[in-house]
């Protein structure tokens, strides 16, 4: 909200304004007010403005562009007032929480904050309510000040939450207190390894950071007035040395802290609802019956889809174990976050269009909806299939040939770059002429720069006689992505790339008020250009439905739950002005169809768009230019 209010009063005035009027009207001090002109300073050029700085004379605003500048300001009108409070929120429990006093006054509160005490006072029913969802209670005492009171582990759940978000001043006060934690993390990673625990690195993070906390919390315990009754003695040498809990004993020795028989307690508790020992799944249900159930759903989608899931046994155990303790978890109302799950989406779409089918076979047969974090760990087993399938298809080929027109340099060069895709394989490479040796070589792959008149009966790729680091990998990918006839001469074309496949005439510069409707229209369109069969913009909505294809920085990439276009293509449509969805904003959308003969450009689509949300500034250039040419 502050930097709305300095734009605001910027804009209002064609002089120069001194910082002493921002840290008047605002009532806060002078560093707070350079901080937020640090960030109005990144943020400008995106922003169609300049912000100039005069010794002696403050601060000038310049727009360069009116619509843009106006736009950020409605922005910031809401989001910015949210994203303020939250984090004025957060600085206010992290002073709270992190203090060695019993009590703190407003008026340090407010010095520690940089903001008035006014201001302060009207945030504090926020903060009161916020502490209530904890079983928390803010109490303020005349003279003294405001503290938080409630148990200990509440508040402890308080603190790890804060450290988990990310919270700045609050992670960097827990991490100073904990210093080096080396040794406390490897005591954890070796009772895992002994007790053979199942455990996630977001689980173990988690765990980590719990200890770190407490390390915090018993420093500052006297900032606790209400702790647990069961106070009953501290924890001492007698713990068992293959328990966990043997890592809280050191903590006690090295920190000098004390620990007691109800943070035990707690600590037990803790690391049940995180960790699952081997062999709790033979009590959750029948497996051998659960296992018949998956691998009946994998054939029938093997069968539509040309996949070898069912065939997969290591695949098979690992998704019936993790599924197994997933029904658990769902059972116990245990949550997972999954800190890749955006990262999943995007980059492996068609793996992820599967999962989502297998969670709808989940909910009709055993009545589970699972969550969207907990798709993306299951989404990793079926990434690891695919990732062996691959390697398959390139280890098949035992012995290749490269044919070239000499048999000197250029060979040899070929050569060395396909031993790179295939480490395994027998390489030779034979000059065109040299027929008889290559059908004694009996390869299984050919590669030629040459038409040839009497090619063996194996698959044949034709390529140039340089090969570019883009032909490489778009050889690896087709091999990879592609099941080839093994008896059939089978010529294929990897000269081409994915960029080949945005039409112009599937190009547009859209404006629309509901995003639904946008991607319908788009949808119809690809459909009439005889792109899409005819379901296409029925399975463009239903993937939709199931998991939203809206991403970071304005980036959408709509594509049906199921591909099976008749021919290959990418729809790009310029959103002017930008869409909100949600909570995200759509400036570029790539409607993705495939042929099934095409289905190896996926991979490349996809990692390109991650790439590109990455590029802020590639996608404004995209965005501002509104030109097919500038998307490659």
């Amino acid at each position: 909200m502050r930097s709305y209010l300095i734009l605001k009063a910027l804009a209002n005035t064609k002089d120069y304004i001194p910082i002493t009027f921002f840290m008047e009207q605002l009532q806060v001090s002078k560093r707070t007010i350079q901080n937020e002109f640090v960030y109005l300073k990144k943020v400008a050029d995106l922003n169609g403005y300049m912000i100039r700085v005069s010794y002696g004379k403050g601060y000038f605003l310049e727009v360069f562009n009116q619509d843009k500048f106006n736009h950020f300001l409605e922005q910031m009108t809401v989001g910015e007032a949210i994203t303020n409070k939250e984090q004025l929120i957060s600085e206010i429990l992290s002073c709270l929480l992190s203090t060695s006093q019993n009590y703190v006054t407003t008026s340090q509160l407010a010095d520690l904050l940089g903001i008035s005490r006014s201001s302060l006072s009207t945030e504090m029913e926020t903060v009161s309510n916020y502490l209530g969802s904890y079983s928390l209670q803010l109490e303020r005492k005349s003279h003294y000040g405001v503290r938080i009171i409630g148990d200990s582990k509440d508040i402890r759940r308080l603190m790890l939450d804060l450290y988990l978000k990310g919270d700045k001043p609050f992670k960097e006060i827990v991490d100073q207190c904990a210093g080096n934690f080396d040794e406390y993390e490897r005591l954890v990673e070796d009772y895992i390894r002994l007790n053979q625990i199942r455990i996630g690195y977001y689980e173990f993070q988690m765990l980590i950071g719990w200890l770190k906390v407490f390390v915090l919390f018993s420093k500052r315990r006297v900032t606790v007035s209400k702790l647990m009754h069961q106070t009953s003695g501290l924890i001492d040498y007698e713990i068992n040395q293959e328990q966990l809990e043997q890592v809280l004993l050191c903590l006690q020795e090295q920190f000098e802290i004390s620990v007691t028989t109800v943070d035990v307690a707690e600590f037990r508790a803790f690391i049940q609802s995180n960790f699952q020992k081997k062999g709790q799944i033979e009590n959750r249900r029948e497996l051998k019956s659960f296992k018949q159930d998956l691998i009946a759903f994998f054939t029938e989608m093997d069968l539509r889809n040309h996949t070898d899931y069912s065939q997969d046994k290591e695949f098979l155990e690992q998704i019936t174990t993790h599924l197994s303790f997933l029904l658990d978890r769902i059972d116990q109302k245990i949550i997972y976050k999954n800190p890749l799950l955006l990262e999943l989406c995007i980059r492996y779409p068609l793996v992820f269009d599967i999962v989502l089918k297998f969670s709808s076979f989940l909910q009709v047969k055993f009545g589970y909806e699972i969550s969207n974090d907990e798709l993306g760990f299951i989404a990793v087993h079926f990434l690891n299939h695919t990732e062996k399938e691959k390697n398959k298809r390139i280890n098949q080929y035992e012995r290749i040939a490269v044919i070239c027109t000499t048999g000197g340099g250029v060979s040899n060069l070929i050569r060395t770059q396909i031993l790179g895709i295939f480490p395994n394989a027998n390489v030779k490479a034979f000059s065109f002429w040299e027929e008889v040796d290559l059908k004694e070589f009996q390869p299984n792959l050919v590669f030629s720069v040459v038409p040839l008149k009497q090619a063996p009966n194996v698959p044949t790729i034709y390529i140039k006689e340089l090969l570019s680091n883009r032909d490489i990998k778009n050889i690896r990918q087709v091999l990879c992505n592609q099941k080839i006839e093994q008896r059939k001469s089978a010529p294929i074309d990897v000269s081409h790339d994915y960029l080949e496949l945005l039409k112009p005439t599937l190009f547009s510069v859209e404006t629309a008020k509901n995003y639904d409707e946008l991607i319908k229209k788009m949808a119809l369109k690809m459909i009439t250009q005889g792109y899409g069969d005819d379901g296409f913009q029925k399975n463009v909505d239903q993937r939709e439905r199931y998991m939203s294809t809206v991403y970071n920085h304005g980036i959408a990439m709509p594509h049906p739950i199921e591909m099976k276009g008749r021919k290959s293509a990418i729809a790009v449509a310029v959103v002017k002005p930008e869409l909100n969805v949600g909570t995200h904003k759509v400036r570029l959308v790539f409607m993705v169809c495939l042929a099934k003969d095409d289905f190896h450009y996926y991979s490349g689509i996809s990692n390109g768009l991650f790439q590109l949300m990455q590029d802020e500034s590639k996608i404004s250039d995209i965005y501002n230019t509104s030109e097919l040419q500038n998307i490659g």
